[in-house]
């Protein structure tokens, strides 16, 4: 048997593939930046990164409990609390450097055909973005207060159907912390409505076959421990995590149909509570207790809570000073950033 020597023709036909295919490899990895993964990772574009942006956003109400227009008297904005707690929410939920969206989620404002134009126009500015929505009628359901006579309109938050979650917040709220995080709480997975035939009223339209609501107990009172209680029944819709849905929304008009079918005090938090108490067949789902609190003192704030719903604009005196302190640090940081960034535009 005769030995293949290292000079051998076939061993350097061999090298010769060997060292061939090396090249081959070598200028496929450095024929452009393009391919390589830390060069995608480092100059992802905007567009880019927006495609893994889940589908949900931030929603707030402006409704007509700000005041309607007044074509005779010249409007002072500043005197409008809740359109200017607007945009310190949502300077917040967008901007802020402590407390902004770290995954580009957006800020929704929902309007009636009586939010000053020139709201509407500043609010996009800021760069929310503006839904107007038809008024929806009390019904029997009439408000004590006139301020109140939007409330049901707010049902029109379940018709915005291209968000798989929205995640809504009254307009009188201090955020001090991301929320991105809520969207991934466990009391927002879809849940599967329940099929017992006693919680289903004939006077009532059909329920969706899925829905998620998830929220935090409604309690009274600023002398509540940290963490706040949980175990009770009845939520507060000022501060909700929902899926929109269009039978859901026709479910609500059909019990809001419906004469003395709930206690019309609270307004839409009364028909959404009836539509989803615990014995029911869609029952709420509690939230983590820090995402918000409600009636907040600085005592949650020092908790780690992220928001706090209460109307820090007014002399309200039982409002909690350092909290109101925030919100005033807040609006002015707010101001200050619109400021630059018009100027520079």
């Amino acid at each position: 048997m005769s030995k293949i020597s290292a000079t051998s023709p076939k061993v350097l036909g061999l090298f010769a593939l060997l060292f061939l295919a090396s090249c081959i490899m070598t200028l496929s990895f450095r024929s452009g930046p393009s391919n390589s993964y830390a060069y995608q990772k480092h100059h992802d574009t905007l567009a880019d990164r927006k495609k893994h942006t889940p589908n949900v956003a931030f929603v707030t109400f402006l409704g007509a409990f700000t005041g309607g227009i007044d074509p005779n008297k010249p409007e002072n904005d500043d005197d409008d609390g809740y359109y200017v707690s607007t945009r310190v929410m949502g300077y917040q939920l967008m901007h802020s450097p402590t407390a902004g969206t770290n995954a580009s989620i957006p800020f929704v404002v929902v309007v009636t055909d009586e939010t000053h134009p020139r709201k509407r126009a500043r609010l996009e500015k800021d760069g929310a973005i503006i839904f107007e929505v038809s008024r929806i009628s009390p019904g029997w359901a009439i408000p004590g207060d006139s301020r109140w006579k939007d409330m049901m309109t707010k049902l029109r938050l379940f018709e915005l159907t291209q968000y798989a979650k929205i995640c809504y917040i009254d307009s009188d709220h201090l955020v001090t912390d991301r929320l991105d995080g809520i969207f991934y709480d466990e009391a927002t997975i879809i849940q599967h409505t329940l099929q017992d035939p006693n919680n289903q009223l004939e006077d009532e339209a059909q329920m969706p076959r899925t829905y998620m609501m998830a929220a935090h107990t409604d309690y009274w009172g600023y002398d509540h421990p940290y963490p706040p209680p949980t175990d009770g029944t009845y939520m507060n819709f000022g501060f909700a995590v929902f899926s929109p849905s269009i039978a859901l929304f026709k479910y609500y008009l059909s019990v809001l149909a419906v004469p003395g079918r709930f206690d019309m005090g609270m307004q839409e938090q009364s028909l959404i509570n009836y539509a989803h108490r615990r014995q029911g067949n869609m029952p709420w789902k509690p939230l983590w207790h820090g995402w918000n609190v409600n009636w907040p003192t600085e005592k949650d704030w020092r908790g780690g809570a992220k928001s706090f719903h209460a109307k820090y604009w007014d002399t309200d005196p039982s409002h909690d000073k350092a909290l109101k302190a925030i919100w005033r640090e807040q609006r002015a940081e707010m101001e200050g950033f619109y400021r630059g960034r018009d100027v520079v535009k």
